[in-house]
């Protein structure tokens, strides 16, 4: 009964507002629960249909490029339109390289997307300039877990909605393993041994793409935001700031060393081919590791629905208890300050964060909700629950407390470090690498 009443002041008050405004903007339905007589977690476990009023579409845009999560928020939008007859979605996919600057030429020309996928840390300069909604005291940030609340917080606002986490371990393909004679390796000497032990068998020790960002990124993230991070805890915003440098950090010499290192054992097309060839190479047998965020278990799996795949923590040190796996927030949505249907957007987000919208995203995507611990895949992939026993080992450290490289100072790192990973490893330089970003790093500071 209680919640009856509650569904009907929503669906009451959602109409009162659409016909008033005039402008295809429409209340969340997210009163204040002493109101409705609902409590927020049963509001948010079984939202609200709502009548068929004015039609509204509402905007996207994201960079999204696997298969699974373009497909599972497909099925978010859809369920919501089945709960919300009279709105529908317009999404657009934008290239990950452009994406910041597209975003900022459509807020800048008043073409504010309604719903933009991306982190607040991320994407600091717009964030500043009030590009995005403070939705602090919305219900369903409530709804995450406060441990990844700072992930999504800059100066004190919660400026985004992130609805699960992205872990970086090294993927494998067991039976290459069991073939070539090789253990899991604990220590980085280790791994070294078990790439060059995979090599003398014939089979390729990494697959990977210096092409395009989400796979070289992926191939250093948990090196360089891993045992690197716990060691040095503010190196990205001190060098930002100018008070180090890069040649200032200790162990940064060693992880570019490192990557020199593993690079070398990567597959021999890899400046050739993208990030997506890069999981087919080894998800169809082609490499024996992939140094990977969880982002992937989808997209592996949809090239290899078999295959007997496992996950280890990047051992970054020679000392197992030295090493940590480093993890973020992941995909992550925030509302456009400027939009046409700000309401509505946040009833939107309710969903998504209600039981059934974290539901839905972890059966589709494979990765740990945010949402609630409880909340797991109906039938978890291997990969998936080997992520999750890493991340429920405790060494770990969240790589997003503090802003990383963001708009020059991320422009500048990635082509240093792409030059880096193409150049011929016998013709590589770390010295010279670590100067040039010094370089780029004091010339971006000047300019500011």
């Amino acid at each position: 009964m209680r919640k009856a009443k509650a569904l009907s002041m929503a669906s009451t008050l959602f109409l009162a507002v659409t016909m008033l405004s005039g402008c295809g903007s429409a209340s969340n339905g997210n009163e204040d629960s002493s109101k409705t007589g609902a409590s927020p977690s049963e509001q948010a476990s079984a939202p609200a249909k709502t009548d068929a009023g004015e039609k509204v579409t509402l905007s996207v845009v994201h960079y999204m490029v696997e298969k699974p999560k373009v497909d599972t928020f497909k099925k978010l939008t859809d369920k919501f339109t089945e709960l919300n007859p009279n709105v529908s979605f317009d999404i657009s996919v934008m290239p990950v390289d452009k994406y910041n600057d597209n975003i900022k030429l459509k807020v800048s020309a008043g073409d504010t997307p309604d719903i933009i996928f991306g982190r607040p840390a991320g994407m600091v300069d717009m964030t500043k300039a009030g590009a995005f909604l403070d939705v602090t005291n919305e219900t369903f940030v409530k709804r995450v877990d406060p441990a990844y609340i700072p992930n999504v917080t800059y100066e004190g606002k919660v400026y985004g909605l992130p609805i699960d986490l992205m872990t970086n371990a090294v993927i494998y393909n067991k039976d290459l393993f069991k073939e070539a004679g090789v253990e899991v390796p604990k220590t980085y000497s280790e791994l070294l041994k078990a790439a060059e032990t995979l090599q003398s068998k014939g089979i390729t020790p990494f697959a990977a793409s210096w092409k395009d960002g989400a796979s070289y990124m992926s191939f250093m993230w948990p090196d360089m935001w891993g045992t690197l991070l716990v060691n040095n805890p503010d190196y990205a915003s001190k060098i930002i700031a100018g008070e180090k440098s890069f040649s200032d950090v200790a162990g940064y010499k060693d992880f570019l060393q490192r990557v020199n290192q593993l690079s070398a054992y990567a597959n021999s097309d890899a400046k050739d081919i993208d990030y997506d060839r890069s999981l087919q190479y080894f998800a169809q047998g082609k490499a024996a590791m992939d140094i990977m965020g969880s982002f992937a278990i989808g997209s592996i799996r949809s090239y290899n629905p078999s295959g007997n795949f496992g996950v280890f923590m990047y051992p970054a040190t020679d000392n197992p208890e030295d090493n940590y796996m480093t993890y973020s927030t992941d995909d992550t949505w925030m509302i456009g300050a400027k939009s046409a249907n700000v309401e509505l957007a946040k009833k939107f987000f309710d969903f998504m964060a209600s039981d059934e919208g974290a539901q839905i995203w972890a059966d589709g995507v494979q990765t740990i909700s945010t949402i609630s611990k409880d909340i797991k895949p109906v039938q978890q992939d291997p990969i998936s629950a080997e992520f999750q026993a890493v991340f429920q080992s405790g060494k770990i450290v969240n790589n997003q407390v503090k802003p990383l490289w963001y708009g020059q100072y991320d422009d500048t790192w990635q082509k240093v470090m792409t030059f880096f990973l193409v150049t011929d490893p016998a013709e590589r330089n770390v010295d010279e690498t670590i100067k040039k970003l010094d370089d780029g790093f004091a010339k971006i500071n000047k300019m500011n």
